[in-house]
């Protein structure tokens, strides 16, 4: 089984994020017949002046594109429906640059948006600010975004303690203007484009909140925040929360854990927060699940035909073992948060917590063009330990923990042209109660600083009421004597079963 592979690379700002790949890509030496028509079709876009040497590189650029299209995208391409499909948008195409890359790259990026929420084409600046993020640093505001069936700029989630949590920006506001400029109907790159900056220059984003419109002015900063945070709950309970999963996740994650083992001699339970997690790279979801794991799969990938791919197995279990575990989650958590929660659960080590999760489980590579720029393409699902899917199903939790004030928020299966469900898990929660049931009060001595303290400081600010995390306090309850303990003996011999 591979174990480590090439670097996967997050694009932080998408919603999906998790296993993205870099794969170079050949380029293809003559057009079709049917290709050539979009070729001769797309000159009439182009700004007067063009020289022969800018149409030949978008060319190829389109035809390499079709071909790389062809053979890696999860679902077979009909190419005569691809190109007919280009050429229509010619009409109504609003591109902001009109060289003959231009063009070409803002039909691709639209007729690939038209196959899935997740693909699209990326020019080489925006490589470069991908790359930034799968390093954890970059300049803007911090938030993760994606488009909504509207075509509108939906925050999946604010990243903890940056810019945008603290202004108090929420999952499903919507940004309809960014100093000013109309959003809606625009890219997920020219947001992103509009957002960066450099440190400590203001941008003025225009929300949505449900029937709500306001503006908020934040400073962008270098986005440099820990994907790790930590605390000790009660004092024997070890909590810590994993909000991405990027190139240093894996490390903080082992430095909190062993600082937990280390400060709490008999720990009566280990919760581990994935709520908000919008995924990342996919090993590193992989290597901290085997954090806990001894043996087992943990994730597996299925291409064209469920043609498997490849496979993550587990071999450590370096912390807590035998420690009882508690996931939590909810409907923001995407990806490799769902990957990974799915792969505790039906390895038998925790049960899960919260809310049905995102439903976000197709793959990306993302495949640099000899002709410049790249394709972000969907080539495959990703399979849990018992072979579900959790594409557009999201992650059924073992307790379900329902908030009185819960909006409305869409999911993978609500996105424009999302990819289907295929193989359901078909396991329902074995219970569901109200959040202000299982409400305590819990001791939380902090090791890492998140957006919550930040939410508490800006509520006591504004004369609000103190913040309770009632999903929290629910989960502690299962290791003690709260609500959910009731249904402790009921659980547990199902994890050891397997079931």
């Amino acid at each position: 089984m591979l174990r480590k592979g090439l670097l996967p690379i997050l694009f932080a700002v998408l919603i999906s994020f998790a296993g993205t790949r870099l794969v170079a890509c050949a380029g293809p030496a003559w057009p079709s017949d049917e290709e050539q028509r979009f070729l001769d079709a797309y000159r009439s876009s182009v700004t007067a002046g063009a020289s022969d040497q800018q149409f030949a590189h978008a060319d190829k650029l389109y035809v390499e594109a079709l071909q790389v299209l062809s053979e890696t995208y999860v679902e077979q391409i009909d190419r005569m429906a691809f190109i007919d499909s280009s050429i229509a948008m010619l009409d109504d195409l609003e591109a902001e640059d009109t060289s003959p890359v231009g063009v070409v790259g803002a039909v691709l990026d639209d007729s690939l948006h038209d196959l899935d929420p997740h693909s699209a084409y990326m020019t080489d600046d925006m490589f470069r600010r991908l790359q930034e993020s799968t390093e954890g640093s970059f300049a803007g505001v911090g938030i993760v975004i994606a488009l909504d069936d509207e075509k509108r700029i939906r925050i999946v989630s604010p990243i903890d303690d940056t810019p945008a949590a603290r202004a108090g920006l929420r999952p499903d506001d919507r940004i309809t203007h960014i100093d000013g400029f109309h959003m809606v109907g625009e890219p997920i790159s020219e947001a992103v484009r509009r957002m960066r900056g450099r440190v400590g220059d203001p941008v003025t984003l225009t929300i949505q909140r449900v029937e709500d419109s306001f503006e908020v002015t934040v400073k962008r900063a270098r986005i440099e925040v820990p994907s790790v945070t930590a605390s000790i709950i009660d004092q024997d309970i070890g909590y810590v929360r994993v909000s991405r999963f990027d190139a240093t996740t894996l490390d903080q994650t082992q430095e909190y854990l062993s600082e937990l083992e280390d400060r709490i001699a008999s720990p009566r339970g280990i919760i581990v927060d994935l709520r908000r997690n919008p995924g990342g790279l996919l090993d590193s979801a992989a290597d901290i699940a085997d954090q806990f794991l001894t043996e087992g799969l943990i994730v597996a990938t299925e291409g064209r035909g469920e043609r498997k791919l490849r496979s993550y197995e587990a071999d450590r279990s370096d912390f807590f073992e035998e420690v009882p575990m508690a996931i939590l989650l909810d409907r923001g958590s995407a990806s490799g948060a769902e990957l990974m929660a799915a792969a505790l659960r039906e390895n038998g080590r925790g049960i899960i917590i919260g809310e049905r999760s995102f439903g976000k489980g197709s793959m990306q590579r993302i495949m640099p063009l000899t002709s410049g720029g790249g394709l972000k393409i969907t080539t495959g699902y990703y399979t849990t330990p018992e072979n579900h899917i959790v594409q557009g199903h999201g992650v059924v939790p073992d307790i379900e923990v329902v908030l009185a004030d819960a909006e409305e928020f869409e999911r993978e299966i609500d996105l424009e042209h999302a990819l289907p469900s295929r193989r359901r898990d078909p396991r329902q929660s074995l219970a569901t109660l109200d959040a202000t049931t299982c409400e305590q009060d819990i001791e939380v001595e902090r090791l890492g600083k998140s957006s919550r303290d930040n939410l508490e400081s800006n509520l006591a600010e504004e004369g609000g009421e103190t913040y309770r995390d009632s999903v929290l306090e629910c989960a502690v309850g299962y290791f003690d004597n709260g609500p959910l303990a009731n249904y402790r003996n009921q659980v547990e011999p199902l994890l050891r079963a397997g079931l």
